[in-house]
């Protein structure tokens, strides 16, 4: 399913663009605040839910002339909120994430803030200070500029502004018109681009624009250029460069929060909903001759095998692994084998340490001695070692759920956060992440399965796509009641789920214990029944599922009249994870479900069947998926069996009510129970 036609995406060349619209202005005095100020306009927006209120939110972004003979930009904003609660006191903290290589960085200055609060009739303003700024290195190429607005409490204004500028012009800011957390009333972004440069730009979310304009105007721009002189040696040339640009204006007002995300279950992330713009360079224009940049995933997989910190440490001989790699391999009797060895050597050995940066921040040397990087530098380091004993390996280039969406059409680099390795041995292809310890050989993160990725290669590079739809992931649950020699109900219950349910049981048992596990089973049971005899089968086989087991008694049958059971126990979907009456998004399951359930009790002794549930199918959209509940019993006997399947993970929100209602009748029958009556 695409993404971008059900989020309204349209992705423009910006010199394409001509909007006209009534030239809509806020009428705001920054840093001057007024009694006035602290009383809100009546709006729908600011509710019981809004903690706090942005009410201007304005960005610029315009180019100058710097020292390289080229273009910098230059980006300014400043903002204005109003704090309604302790929860909202949160808006006062932000980042500035800057770019530097080793020719060049971004930089940020004027940044100024103040809080103001109303104190009877007086206006108290308290200033942000140098020393409330701090800068955090996060690799050698980001850095993280911090601060947060001193004393903010319920009722505060607070405003902040800052300039960052750049001389890296592939890529303008980004800017979000609407917030995850917090309602805006005004948000406004204008951006200046000379002529001599073309960009595309991504529109992304569903809100309607208040004012979207273009216009033109002309600008003079100093560069200065440096060149070789034969008396001289290198000198400056100062350059007036006069062009017409283009000045784009966008105006989102009254722009909800996506606060809706957080209830709503089955959500990616906010990031492929929020109501945004961003831009990419297209083609550059000198006044004499055009060419194009980046825009094609050609020219981005040639970069990238270029570049320092993806792919060119992977062509080198990488020897000071030699000696690791040998006795990681020892025994190994083919290429398959050479590989999970290694791939298991890097998985229980390298620890991860962030997984959203798809670049090696220091080098590979670094990493193999440190034993810890981020995610690109654990899955490059994984394809130089299999590389180094001669397996074929390249990495494959994503985004995952949680980060958003990226285009198969166009590279847009920061859309990317991930990498994984791909290998061929035999014919077959593999697809590799050894960021996760206790993930098995051949086996992807489920947050993976975003869509689009790209496989940087020398030989064969291209497009692969991972849908959650293609995952199976299929549940088996088995029990089975009996009599035992007193005429005492007793019974076993054994599961093995799919490969992803049998990760988190994984991960749940290595952060504490088995016994743990099973303890929050028999809480859940409550005093009716107790487990015992508890066990997990194939928990170190992390390429296979586990199969997980208990043996239980039920307390007190005896003495009761009337036994009201559900024979789905613990397996039942006790509420509709489907609550909401609308919804405006996709559904995004992780995977497609596919959960069988067999039950076998023999009547217990003593008791007749009173009332026992029918059974019934209903199927979903036709052939999206069905559910099933088969039970038919005898004198001594029931059998049931219970099997839900949906064949996509993905659902439009045209199809919500219809999964709600799916959801809803699962619900109902599972809930269902078998009411045995003692005899006399």
């Amino acid at each position: 399913m695409n993404i971008s036609k059900l989020l309204a995406v349209s992705f423009c060349l910006l010199f394409l663009q001509n909007y006209l619209s009534a030239q809509d202005k806020l009428n705001i005095k920054w840093g001057k605040i007024s009694s006035e100020d602290f009383k809100l306009p009546d709006n729908a927006l600011i509710d019981s839910n809004a903690n706090a209120v942005i009410i201007a939110d304005m960005g610029y972004t315009n180019f100058v002339g710097n020292n390289n003979g080229w273009f910098s930009w230059v980006f300014k904003r400043k903002t204005r909120i109003k704090i309604l609660n302790k929860r909202g006191i949160s808006a006062a903290t932000h980042e500035i994430q800057l770019y530097n290589n080793e020719e060049d960085r971004e930089k940020t200055d004027d940044i100024t803030g103040s809080t103001y609060n109303l104190e009877g009739s007086n206006i108290v303003e308290t200033k942000l200070s140098k020393k409330e700024v701090f800068e955090d290195r996060l690799d050698k190429n980001h850095v993280d500029t911090k601060f947060t607005l001193p004393a903010v409490k319920e009722g505060s204004i607070i405003e902040f502004s800052y300039t960052i500028k750049s001389p890296f012009y592939y890529n303008i800011p980004s800017w979000s018109f609407q917030n995850i957390e917090f309602p805006a009333l005004w948000s406004e972004y204008e951006v200046t681009i000379p002529t001599t440069l073309i960009y595309v730009y991504l529109k992304q979310g569903t809100d309607a624009f208040h004012v979207q304009t273009l216009t033109q105007s002309r600008a003079n721009y100093h560069v200065t250029e440096h060149a070789e002189n034969s008396l001289y040696g290198k000198v400056e040339e100062g350059l007036n460069v006069a062009t017409t640009t283009n000045v784009y204006r966008w105006v989102m007002k009254d722009v909800p929060s996506l606060n809706v995300l957080r209830i709503e279950k089955y959500i990616s992330t906010p990031k492929n909903y929020i109501d945004r713009v961003e831009f990419q360079l297209y083609k550059v224009n000198n006044g004499e001759t055009s060419h194009d940049v980046t825009n094609t995933w050609a020219k981005a997989n040639e970069e990238l095998l270029k570049s320092e910190s993806f792919g060119q440490p992977l062509r080198q001989d990488n020897y000071y692994m030699n000696q690791d790699l040998d006795a990681a391999i020892t025994g190994s009797t083919d290429d398959l084998m050479k590989a999970k060895k290694i791939y298991y050597y890097v998985t229980h050995n390298f620890t991860c340490i962030n997984y959203n940066n798809a670049r090696i921040r220091t080098t590979l040397k670094e990493v193999f001695k440190k034993h810890s990087g981020c995610v690109g530098e654990i899955n490059l380091l994984l394809a130089a070692m299999l590389r180094q004993k001669g397996i074929p390996a390249d990495p494959v280039l994503l985004s995952t759920r949680e980060f958003g969406t990226n285009l198969a059409s166009y590279p847009i680099m920061e859309r990317l956060n991930y990498v994984i390795c791909r290998i061929k041995i035999n014919g077959l292809v593999y697809y590799l992440d050894a960021s996760e310890p206790l993930l098995g050989f051949g086996n992807l993160p489920a947050n993976c399965y975003n869509g689009h990725a790209r496989i940087i290669s020398e030989t064969d590079s291209g497009s692969v796509f991972f849908y959650a739809d293609s995952i199976k992931e299929r549940d088996n649950t088995n029990v089975v009641i009996i009599n035992d020699e007193k005429g005492n109900p007793s019974g076993g219950f054994q599961t093995t789920p799919g490969y992803y349910k049998s990760y988190s049981i994984r991960e749940s048992i290595n952060k504490e214990t088995d016994k743990a596990f099973f303890k929050n089973i028999q809480t859940s049971y409550g005093s009716d029944m107790t487990i015992g005899n508890t066990g997990v089968d194939s928990l170190d086989n992390l390429e296979q599922p586990v199969t997980y087991h208990y043996d239980f008694d039920f307390k007190n049958w005896k003495d009761q009249d009337i036994i009201y059971f559900n024979p789905m126990m613990s397996a039942a979907y006790r509420e509709n994870p489907f609550k909401s009456f609308e919804r405006r998004f996709l559904v995004e399951m992780p995977y497609p479900p596919d959960e069988m359930y067999t039950f076998n009790m023999e009547v217990p002794k003593g008791y007749s069947i009173e009332e026992i549930p029918k059974s019934s199918k209903v199927t979903l959209n036709g052939t999206d998926g069905f559910f099933e509940y088969i039970i038919q019993q005898s004198a001594s006997d029931i059998q049931m069996r219970c099997h839900l399947k949906l064949n996509k993970a993905t659902f439009s929100a045209i199809e919500y009510n219809t999964l709600r209602d799916f959801y809803g009748f699962v619900v109902k029958k599972e809930s269902e129970q078998i009411v045995f009556k003692k005899k006399k």
